[in-house]
């Protein structure tokens, strides 16, 4: 035996070397794992709601900050002084609001005078017309009476259409003040969103402007990473994808903390990868030459939640991980399968 071993030493090496490169390599493809993942987290960017330059920086760069923490203050008093003149714009028109009520009662009265000195009107004609029949008066007198009578109607119909006038008056000078309001309820809005706040838990990042510089909404004043909800995007081959599925528990290590082991459970699966390219100077379709030796299988992102961020060390977004996903990966049938498609 011993003679054998020693005639078929390269052999047996040889062998060796290779039956411990299978080992190696079927331990790690057991189950779906790969090295080309990556930590992230929510992330926003940080932009003034409202327009102006800046004058307080409550924060330092990377600087940890609870939710409704201030972050920038923009200059306030345009706002504050914008503010104070739709108050007194309000307060002008609800004064209006009050006087055209005010007329409004005037002419109501009016009404009440005009129809009594109408009704007696009425009367009076009557009695003429009566006592001209029985040759009590004359023509002359019952034709006036008759006519103060229709002046009274008319003086009736004039004021109650003034009145109708004032009441819309009255109702357009309302609408006029609910308009205000709310001008008056932005303005407040506006003002209290001078000061830049922080929307949740979490690190101010890349914050690199001073007081001073004016900005408008949409321009990034620095980054923003949320605390508490933390994932994993694992770019797994498409050989080892159809073994995934949502809901599966994970072991995350990272490159950052060697040793320390995070547990998460899978939460999608994306639906696709770039691969079609236009070529921008003709327009049409640009294939990339591929490997000659090794035709590369194409990978896809698996998004996996970390279920105990908190345990042990802060993460990092973007920092390196390897992911393990806990279902069998038919490693046998993808050693043959890429061997056999080599080429």
């Amino acid at each position: 035996m011993l003679n054998f071993i020693k005639r078929r030493r390269r052999e047996l090496l040889i062998v060796l070397m290779i039956s411990a490169g299978c080992l190696y390599w079927f331990s790690w493809h057991w189950k779906p794992f790969t090295q080309n993942a990556f930590v992230f987290a929510d992330t926003r960017p940080v932009s003034p709601p409202v327009e102006g330059f800046i004058t307080e920086i409550h924060v330092k760069n990377n600087q940890f900050v609870r939710k409704g923490d201030p972050l920038f203050t923009v200059f306030r008093e345009p706002y504050r002084l914008n503010r104070a003149v739709l108050e007194n714009e309000v307060r002008a028109k609800q004064a209006e609001h009050r006087a055209l009520q005010a007329e409004i009662r005037s002419q109501e009265a009016e009404i009440r005078r005009c129809q009594a000195e109408l009704a007696n009107n009425r009367y009076l004609a009557d009695r003429a017309r009566k006592m001209y029949g029985a040759e009590a008066v004359s023509q002359a007198y019952a034709e006036e009476r008759l006519r103060a009578g229709e002046a009274s109607a008319a003086k009736v119909e004039a004021v109650r259409q003034q009145t109708e006038a004032l009441k819309y008056r009255c109702s357009q000078t309302e609408a006029q003040i609910a308009a205000l309001q709310h001008r008056l309820e932005l303005s407040r809005v506006l003002l209290e969103l001078t000061v830049v706040r922080a929307l949740a838990d979490g690190w101010v990042t890349n914050l690199t402007l001073t007081p001073g510089g004016c900005y408008k909404p949409g321009d990034v004043l620095c980054g923003f990473i949320a605390a508490g909800s933390w994932h994993v995007q694992a770019n797994f081959k498409e050989s080892e994808l159809s073994e995934i599925a949502e809901g599966m528990s994970a072991r995350i290590w990272l490159r950052q903390y060697p040793g320390r082991l995070y547990h998460g459970v899978v939460e999608s699966t994306g639906w696709g990868a770039e691969r079609r390219k236009m070529s921008r100077e003709t327009g049409l379709t640009s294939v990339r030459k591929e490997n000659e030796w090794f035709l590369l299988p194409q990978r896809f992102p698996v998004q996996i939640r970390i279920l105990n961020p908190e345990q042990g060390p802060p993460l990092h977004h973007g920092a390196s991980a390897y992911v393990e996903i806990d279902t069998p990966s038919r490693p046998i049938r993808q050693f043959f399968w890429e061997i056999f498609l080599w080429h």
